[in-house]
């Protein structure tokens, strides 16, 4: 889907006051942030309240990415949603509004999937912002960000009333990513199955409103990008030096809690082995996987996600080639001739080698996004297709 950016406006007052000048001595100064690119996941309760506060910070340019659309129940939670806005897309309605009250910043919106974001886009992101409410998102974001290198300040809301929430901070390849923090069998899920377990915003949103959700979402979002800011303004000083990632919790339920603890780096997760391969893009955009190993003369491009290339309908038996993501199939696919959702993946691919038949179809044609960034292997990776 083609990124589409919202032309920010610099709307002068006339006089020589300057907006920002406060956060002069702040973690960040304006200057800096002025210069910084954030990608922000998700644009619910949290995700309104995060690009509020980079909005005020005068962050240079954010980008939101979010498939989902505008819900009844989004509208008492979300600051910047209006009635009006019901059935539109969340990212699209978010930034437009943000560009009229936050000109200075350049704001930008991807209507999908954070998966379905070519690397190339993210490549220059100073830092990932996560808001969503699942764990395959978070994982995903996981792995682009530890492909890239980029840190991460991740957030969620939990607990019965939604009274609990948690921010963390996740450096790079040199410390825990969150999928450090799941069970072995769990991560597997994720990452190699590509199985969505977590129900995304839109599913969750047909629970109903939940009158604690606005005010956490304020504080944690709040809370999310101050972790971040500090995070990201101890890794430009050159202070941090351990491998644990941070995290605060904090409750407002039966008794005020703010605790904080660090996650240590499992030697278990796969993640940080498998992210510092080659990344390169493609020589034109209708490239096959034998021509980028041609050009560079390696063995396996890796996809990152498992793509599903044939499928069957169990309603009307019909079979087709979806070329999409696996993760994506499963939660939102539907069969092109009936419109059933009871699909069977025939056969997945996570990988394409010389000895693939999908070696000379483009890869742009296997569902793979636009700019993306692709890793080369010397070899296939054992047990991935």
């Amino acid at each position: 889907m083609k990124t589409l950016p919202v032309q920010a406006q610099w709307r002068d007052s006339g006089d020589d006051l300057d907006q920002y000048a406060r956060t002069v001595n702040s973690i960040l100064s304006g200057d800096t942030l002025a210069g910084m690119r954030f990608v922000v996941v998700g644009a619910g309760a949290l995700g309104n309240e995060v690009v509020k506060d980079l909005g005020l910070l005068g962050a240079g340019s954010v980008l939101v990415v979010d498939p989902d659309k505008v819900e009844l129940s989004n509208l008492s939670r979300s600051v910047f949603f209006r009635a009006g806005d019901r059935g539109c897309l969340k990212a699209e309605v978010l930034c437009r509004a943000l560009t009229s009250i936050f000109p200075r910043t350049r704001w930008m919106f991807r209507t999908c999937e954070i998966a379905d974001v070519g690397f190339g886009e993210l490549a220059d992101a100073d830092l990932f912002l996560t808001c969503v409410d699942n764990d395959l998102a978070r994982i995903e974001v996981a792995w682009i960000a530890l492909r890239l290198d980029i840190p991460v300040a991740d957030a969620g809301l939990g607990g019965a009333d939604y009274w609990q929430g948690r921010v963390s901070f996740f450096a790079g390849r040199s410390s825990a990513c969150f999928g450090c923090k799941l069970p072995p069998r769990r991560r597997r899920e994720l990452l190699t199955l590509a199985l969505s377990m977590g129900r995304s915003c839109q599913a969750q949103a047909e629970t109903g409103p939940l009158s604690s959700t606005p005010t956490m979402a304020a504080i944690v979002g709040a809370l999310q990008l101050d972790f971040g800011l500090r995070g990201l303004a101890q890794l430009k000083n050159g202070d941090r030096q351990d491998s644990c990632s941070p995290t605060l919790e904090i409750r407002l339920d039966c008794g005020a809690e703010l605790r904080r603890f660090v996650t240590p780096m499992s030697p278990s997760c796969l993640f940080h082995a498998a992210a510092v391969h080659p990344s390169v893009p493609l020589e034109h955009s209708r490239a096959s996987a034998r021509e980028l190993l041609d050009c560079h003369n390696l063995h396996a491009v890796d996809l990152d996600w498992p793509i599903c290339v044939v499928a069957r309908c169990l309603t009307c038996g019909a079979e087709w080639k979806p070329m999409k993501r696996v993760a994506w199939l499963r939660r939102r696919g539907v069969c092109p001739f009936c419109g059933g959702v009871r699909i069977l993946e025939n056969q997945n691919i996570s990988f394409v080698d010389r000895n693939s038949p999908w070696v000379d179809t483009p890869l742009m044609d296997l569902g793979l996004p636009e700019r993306h960034l692709y890793a080369l292997r010397t070899h296939a990776l054992e047990g991935r297709e």
